[in-house]
């Protein structure tokens, strides 16, 4: 079952990038992107999930929009905020946001990672903020307990595997 979730998150990040990198440029962007996208598909079925087989299900009553955004947050903008904060700590930059906020950088080169690095102590911040969110996000969706993770049992849902029939 864990080996089922872990694929079927990957398949839903690597759609999520595919279709939004080409549309926006900008990592923060792509995290939002991926977070409207499982928000949104949660109570019915992310593309991931689907081909997997796996369902997401919450208690008798359903699963309600605090607890669709609980699970959202914990699983997709965790591992989206930590990515992000290590692609700045290493030094990558995106021109839409900031060219969009009007500040350009210029190192900057049609959005292409130039070589040069953020200098100071809050490069090294960020980076190691970023590495320590993706390592949370890892042990905390490792923490299998049955059909449940850890941010099953906070959001009150479970992931079941569909029988053949009621794909």
């Amino acid at each position: 079952m864990l080996v089922r979730r872990l694929i079927a998150r990957l398949l839903d990040w690597l759609l999520v990038l595919v279709v939004a990198w080409p549309l926006v440029h900008e990592p923060v962007l792509v995290v939002l992107c991926a977070i409207a996208y499982d928000a949104t598909l949660l109570r019915s079925n992310t593309l991931g999930k689907a081909l997997t087989g796996l369902r997401v299900v919450g208690p008798a009553s359903g699963l309600g929009l605090r607890r669709v955004l609980a699970r959202t947050l914990i699983t997709t903008a965790l591992p989206g905020a930590g990515a992000v904060l290590v692609l700045t700590g290493l030094g990558w930059r995106e021109p839409a946001l900031m060219a969009g906020l009007g500040w350009q950088q210029p190192w900057v080169v049609i959005g292409e990672h130039v070589g040069v690095r953020s200098a100071g102590w809050l490069a090294s911040l960020l980076l190691v903020g970023g590495l320590v969110l993706l390592v949370l996000s890892a042990v905390e969706s490792l923490d299998l307990r049955g059909t449940r993770t850890w941010h099953d049992r906070r959001a009150g849902t479970a992931v079941v595997r569909l029988k053949v029939g009621t794909r």
